[in-house]
C-alpha cells in the first residue's frame, strides 16, 4: 500500500485528549453504517479498511491527523 494523503485534523493535544478524539471517530465510523469488523481500535490509532486501501487516523506527537493509504 501507498500513502495517498495526510491531513493534520488537530495540534496540541495532550494523550487523554487523543484517545477522546480515537474513540469520538470510531463511534462516527459505526454510527455513519461501516460494520465493526471493518473498523480497528489499537493503540493511538483507528484503521477502516475498505476494499481498495484504509483509512487510518492517528494521535502522535501532539497531532491528531488522517492519513488515506490506497494499495
Amino acid at each position: 500500500m501507498t500513502r495517498d494523503m495526510v491531513q493534520m485534523l488537530q495540534g496540541n493535544i495532550d494523550s487523554v485528549r487523543g484517545m477522546e478524539l480515537l474513540l469520538e471517530q470510531k463511534r462516527d465510523l459505526e454510527a455513519s453504517g461501516y460494520q465493526e469488523n471493518q473498523i480497528y481500535l489499537m493503540p493511538g490509532m483507528v484503521v477502516l479498511e475498505l476494499e481498495d486501501g484504509e483509512v487510518r487516523w492517528m494521535v502522535f506527537n501532539g497531532e491528531f491527523k488522517m492519513e488515506i493509504w490506497k494499495e
